[in-house]
């Protein structure tokens, strides 16, 4: 375990009514690390609530129930703590309509916690470790440290975080470090079977028969086979009524095919084209060509927005970025 700040653990084990928010569209990590928390500090005698504006990913509604959606200055003021968590920039903050990250960080009591590099959320009560696997990773070893009951709902959550962001220990984030703290998630009762099913056994029909149909139509390789990419059409989606923001794992589907090295994720939005970037190989990171974009995230899974006219634009820029990321890391 990493030295934990006391400062944030003293905190959680002195907090009354603590106030919990995380990114827009939030994913696995951000949700678990969320309603985790909130589960231990309900169980050791605190009131929390998470702030969660907008619906949440169809996939997550099983273990994630009853955030709030909106919270107003006056309520924030309510709040002796209040702790943002997987958000690395103010502009991805999930506050809501009424709060903004400024108001965030003059509350008297503002705590971030984050894995990723570079977080800007300018806020003096951090833990920003970019070399942790998961901000789930992160809370559990603060409510380790913090003490109190770890009970197995809060667990289970903390767990869950830590498997989508590893993909299910898969990916090359799986450190001894993530998987010691994820023993000591199941040491308190973790139930994987429950994460497992509601997670990554539970897909609608529909949205299989949306993956087949991506597979068979939509996805390209290039580079000599080291790269993979999927474009989701708009009317594709219509079609079987996927929701863009449901995308999590989907760039599985490309990262999945044997010989490639970058897979690639791209759909349009109001604002452009989303582009999801990951690599399997650490001399190819990712991270790099997103942030010449103008986007973020960690070196071996980043993400961007482009906004240009068409998808074959998003192909003039990106080929040749990710034909240059493999010349010099894969010989």
């Amino acid at each position: 375990m990493s030295a934990v700040p006391e400062q944030i653990a003293g905190a959680f084990r002195s907090a009354h009514r603590a106030l919990i928010m995380t990114h827009l569209r939030p994913d696995g990590d951000a949700l678990g690390s969320s309603f985790g928390l909130r589960r231990y500090f309900r169980d050791n005698g605190a009131t929390a609530e998470v702030l969660v504006p907008g619906p949440l990913p169809e996939r997550y509604t099983t273990l994630c129930r009853d955030g709030l959606a909106a919270v107003t200055p006056e309520e924030l003021g309510r709040f002796d703590l209040v702790v943002s968590l997987d958000c690395a920039n103010p502009e991805r903050l999930g506050c809501g309509p009424e709060l903004t990250p400024e108001l965030l960080r003059r509350h008297p009591r503002p705590v971030n916690i984050d894995h990723h590099r570079g977080n800007s959320l300018d806020i003096t009560a951090a833990w920003i470790d970019g070399s942790a696997a998961s901000t789930c990773t992160l809370v559990a070893e603060i409510l380790l440290s913090a003490g109190g009951v770890i009970s197995p709902e809060c667990a289970t959550l903390l767990l869950a975080g830590m498997m989508t962001d590893t993909g299910c220990f898969c990916f090359s984030n799986a450190d001894g470090r993530a998987l010691r703290t994820a023993a000591a998630m199941a040491d308190h009762g973790a139930e994987v079977e429950t994460i497992t099913n509601a997670l990554f056994f539970n897909k609608p029909l529909r949205q299989l028969q949306f993956e087949a149909e991506l597979v068979q139509r939509h996805l390209t390789v290039a580079c000599g086979g080291k790269f993979a990419y999927i474009f989701v059409p708009e009317e594709l989606m219509r079609k079987y009524d996927f929701n863009p923001k449901e995308d999590e794992g989907l760039i599985d589907i490309a990262r999945s095919v044997g010989g490639a090295v970058i897979a690639m994720l791209s759909h349009r939005r109001p604002d452009g084209f989303r582009v999801s970037l990951r690599s399997k190989d650490r001399r190819c990171p990712v991270g790099p060509i997103a942030r010449k974009f103008g986007g973020g995230g960690h070196e071996m899974a980043a993400g961007c927005t482009l906004e240009v006219p068409d998808f074959s634009a998003v192909e003039a820029l990106i080929l040749p970025e990710i034909a240059a990321a493999l010349a010099s890391g894969v010989q």
